[in-house]
């Protein structure tokens, strides 16, 4: 056998093997990304102070990052086996992170980036659902409506409500004991039609009685079938100026009124560093400067160091003019709450 053909036999596809092994290499270091979970440790509240734990399993040998909708800052995750990657973050005064806030997750590596939405709640079951609920508007009833053709047996009442949409309304009537069911045939319209049977008691002045339901919430107005519709939403605009809705609640940093101990402490001290400087009046004239200068400097720090959070809440009332009402604490109300404004305060109107 030749020496060229044993060689073309043997060495050269070993060869070519170990010419292509780092560019196989190479191209697995490319490979795109992916992230296999990605779960957090749900915790009971989301109050300034409470730590979040994350954890992102996926490729190794990458960076993750974590966006949260709530908070200017990003979280990064540190590698602490190959493909598992944990990190925490604490929720500051200044982050405004809600049960319904989403967290993505960005990881990185030599094949690209990818990115993946957290499917857990922040909150635990129990205390989502407690913030859905506080979340939920209360439902509203703007018109409640009936007209019957008569009031003996085989005659139909038609009942009509108008309000929230997407809500579930209900009725009861004295005089029967059924309760009619309601649909809705346009959003926030509601109706419903009854047969009077002959063993029923209804009259004009039958009372009825129809409650609006959304979520946990409820609202109810009543009226004798035969009297004229109501606007209960009317009534009460009409009724209260400073009743109305929240349109956002911001949490702002201000900066408090500096005293006179920052003034004179910084004034003290810049008069001993000027009364380092030159002689004479020059001396005299370093000291005033270092007097003023030191008591200007010295307020501003005490005005910084006086820096406190206060919470705008803005409300627009139901007479269609908005105001936002500055408190030192939290109401704890969220966008869509009805509430009023009671000597300077907003309170909830539930």
């Amino acid at each position: 056998m030749r020496i060229g053909s044993l060689f073309t036999r043997f060495w050269a596809p070993l060869l070519w093997g170990l010419a292509l092994m780092p560019l196989v290499a190479q191209a697995q270091t490319r490979t795109a990304p992916t992230i296999q979970t990605f779960t957090v440790q749900q915790v009971a509240e989301l109050a300034p102070g409470t730590e979040l734990v994350f954890q992102v399993n996926g490729s190794p040998g990458g960076t993750v990052t974590l966006a949260l909708d709530g908070s200017n800052q990003s979280v990064s995750l540190s590698e602490t086996r190959p493909g598992r990657y944990d990190g925490r973050y604490t929720i500051s005064l200044r982050d405004q992170i809600r049960h319904d806030s989403a967290v993505r997750a960005t990881l990185r590596t030599a094949g690209g980036e990818t990115q993946a939405v957290l499917g857990q709640t922040l909150l635990t079951a129990s205390a989502h659902q407690r913030a859905v609920a506080a979340a939920t508007p209360k439902p509203v009833i703007d018109f409640f409506g009936s007209q019957a053709t008569g009031w003996t047996g085989g005659h139909e009442i038609t009942l009509t409500v108008r309000g929230t949409p997407g809500a579930t309304a209900s009725v009861v009537m004295a005089g029967t004991d059924v309760r009619p069911a309601f649909r809705e045939v346009q959003p926030g319209e509601y109706t419903a039609t009854y047969t009077i049977r002959t063993r029923d008691t209804l009259s004009e002045r039958s009372l009825a009685t129809v409650t609006l339901a959304a979520g946990t919430h409820a609202v109810k107005a009543e009226k004798p079938l035969g009297a004229s519709p109501v606007q209960p939403t009317l009534a009460l605009r009409q009724s209260c100026d400073t009743c109305g809705v929240v349109q956002a609640v911001n949490t702002v940093e201000v900066e408090g009124e500096p005293g006179l101990t920052g003034a004179v402490a910084g004034g003290v001290a810049g008069a001993v560093l000027g009364s380092q400087v030159g002689k004479g009046s020059g001396r005299t004239a370093a000291q005033v400067l270092g007097a003023v200068g030191g008591a200007v400097a010295g307020r501003e720090v005490e005005r910084h160091l006086r820096r406190e959070t206060r919470h705008d809440i803005t409300v627009r009332l139901h007479n269609g003019t908005v105001q936002t009402v500055r408190m030192a604490q939290d109401p704890g109300l969220a966008v869509g709450r009805q509430v009023k404004i009671v000597e300077g305060a907003v309170v909830a109107n539930d």
